[in-house]
């Protein structure tokens, strides 16, 4: 309101000074114009028959002194001969004035008075009439202040309806604040504002899309903190055991009993890195390593990480049709990605067994397939094998490997298929899209 007010105010005061010299050369030009017809009025009412009488029967220039018949009043007029004889003289006008030689519009100044003189010559008559300059001024401000009231008082409606107006269409931003404000910090829910006016739904639309992302990572931060309390508490447990027993033994026993608690520490820390890397992901955390990797770097990388575990139980490992194709991943997700399903291969593939990794580009997509020699998985329970913790009996696993390499794959837009191969074991196909 104070922007549009002084906006308007501003503008008006620079056109103002614009407005009122063309008003006042108006005004000017129609006086002035009125001055030359009231003197031309005055030509055509005496003829050469008065100048003849009144020459007649004066002889002096003084002898005929007349007022002018409805001459206005706020005009004055004198009428004289070219050698200077008066014929005319309005009553009350000053002669001074009127005693001018110059033809044509003239300013005079007489007793500290402004005068504005017109002389006529006419059949040998010399006509001058003469209006007062305050007369002038005094018409000017009447004419400013008609013109001038009404637009202020347009002025002050026109900001009063607008007030109010802004008032109205501000009425739904007021409610929406009043609304936000006085929910509570768990109160997540959408703001039900279906009839809202137009201009305020993509505003309460954002609003409720900014709810559910805040729900949601409550959600995650509530499912990880449960997650992290459910596992490691097993772990720590079994940890603190297995030191109390070494305490209270020696040799082989206590040797034993260390032993378990360092497996117990291995087995804490990889959930651990699981947890964090799955609540990362679900949680759209920025990686700082953003760069883009080859397919087969990325299966080199994740090679490096399981062929100890591997070469340990005798299990071969063969990586087909390499691939050089970028993939549009962080290389350090899609790396993850691979080694946990390589991983999970080599838990579940028997002792000499082997592992087929074929790489390959299917339009858009970077296609991995990796089938092991396991014992496969029941046909009603492969989509659940992604889910959290979801465990094999024996399979020693953190239950979060194929879990998080859904999470990676839908987060970039791809996916993650388990089928059984034939004749037996687990076919995982990840499919991650190709850097163009």
């Amino acid at each position: 309101m104070v922007l549009i007010s002084v906006s308007v105010a501003g503008l008006w005061l620079l056109l103002a000074p614009w407005q009122l010299l063309g008003v006042r050369s108006e005004v000017q030009n129609s006086l002035d114009d009125r001055l030359a017809a009231s003197a031309r009025m005055v030509a055509s009412l005496i003829s050469r028959q008065h100048l003849t009488e009144a020459t007649q029967a004066g002889g002096e220039s003084n002898a005929a002194l007349v007022a002018t018949p409805e001459f206005p009043s706020n005009l004055a007029c004198r009428v004289s001969t070219l050698r200077g004889d008066l014929v005319a003289l309005s009553q009350g006008a000053p002669a001074a004035v009127l005693e001018t030689a110059v033809e044509g519009y003239s300013d005079r100044e007489v007793g500290g008075e402004q005068w504005r003189v017109y002389t006529l010559v006419a059949d040998s008559l010399v006509i001058t009439t003469a209006d007062r300059l305050d007369t002038r001024d005094a018409l000017m401000m009447s004419i400013v202040l008609a013109a001038a009231s009404p637009f202020a008082l347009a002025l002050a409606g026109t900001l009063i309806i607008l007030w109010f107006g802004i008032r109205h269409g501000f009425k739904p931003l007021r409610q929406l604040s009043k609304d936000v404000a006085g929910r509570d910090i768990q109160e997540l829910e959408p703001l039900a504002w279906d009839n809202a006016p137009e201009e305020v739904k993509p505003l309460v639309a954002e609003i409720n899309r900014l709810l559910l992302r805040v729900s949601q990572a409550l959600q995650r931060e509530r499912r990880f903190t449960g997650d992290a309390a459910h596992e490691l508490r097993t772990p720590l447990t079994g940890i603190k055991t297995q030191l109390q027993v070494a305490s209270l033994t020696q040799g082989k026993q206590s040797n034993h009993a260390l032993e378990q608690a360092a497996r117990a520490l291995d087995k804490l820390q990889d959930t651990l890195e699981q947890l964090l890397l799955l609540a990362r992901i679900e949680g759209n955390a920025a990686f700082a390593d953003a760069a883009r990797s080859s397919a087969d770097e990325i299966t080199s990388s994740a090679l490096v990480e399981v062929t100890h575990k591997a070469q340990e139980r005798q299990i071969r490992i063969t990586y087909r049709n390499p691939s050089s194709a970028r993939v549009a991943v962080p290389a350090a997700l899609a790396s993850a990605a691979l080694r946990n399903l390589l991983d999970n291969a080599v838990r579940f593939s028997p002792d000499r067994g082997r592992i087929d990794i074929n790489c390959s580009l299917d339009g858009e997509w970077v296609l991995w397939q990796i089938v092991d020699q396991g014992p496969g998985a029941p046909a009603g329970e492969l989509h659940v094998l992604t889910e959290r913790f979801k465990r094999t009996s024996g399979n020693g696993g953190s239950g979060l490997g194929l879990a998080i390499v859904e999470a990676i794959a839908s987060r970039f837009g791809g996916s993650l298929r388990l089928a059984n191969s034939s004749p037996q074991g687990l076919e995982a196909q990840l499919r991650l899209p190709r850097a163009l």
